[in-house]
């Protein structure tokens, strides 16, 4: 009888079923409150989203208390920064529990809360890229009379035209 090797040993792997609400949320475009909702159910624990310039974004809190508990930043609240390519969109602050939450499934929840910021947020920092971009043109005389300054700026939703 030839001996055999050990068998590695296996670590659970997460119960990816739990991340169906959060990809349902993301498809329907629910919306970040809808899509924190799922996470929080995933993660099993409250969950605060906070945009990069602090405001608060969504709450999936179990109770008022623990909702202000989150917002205080409190002692065993877990902040995890929220990255898409090298910037950063906001941070997910969530309630440490007893029970720790498996690396490789908060990785991938706050990697897609991330790109859903970073999706809603995007039209929004395209113009006002676009609106910074044309008064620097103005203001550096980079524009070429009257009537390239004002289709530039109806391009924008603009009527410069009265003036």
């Amino acid at each position: 009888m030839a001996d055999r090797a050990p068998e590695p040993s296996r670590t659970a792997a997460p119960d990816l079923t739990a991340l169906a609400a959060i990809t349902d949320a993301v498809e329907d475009g629910a919306g970040l409150p809808a899509v924190l909702r799922a996470a929080a159910r995933a993660l099993d624990t409250s969950l605060i989203l906070i945009d990069r310039s602090s405001s608060v974004l969504a709450v999936a809190a179990r109770s008022p208390a623990d909702e202000q508990s989150l917002m205080r930043d409190g002692e065993d609240v877990v902040t995890v920064e929220l990255k898409v390519a090298d910037a950063t969109v906001g941070n997910l602050r969530m309630r440490a529990s007893e029970r720790p939450t498996d690396a490789s499934l908060l990785r991938l929840v706050s990697t897609l809360i991330a790109s859903e910021v970073e999706r809603v947020h995007a039209p929004e920092r395209a113009s006002e890229e676009a609106a910074t971009t044309f008064q620097r043109e103005v203001l550096e005389g980079r524009l070429e009379g009257r009537d390239q300054v004002i289709a530039r700026a109806k391009e924008l939703g603009s009527d410069m035209a009265s003036g």
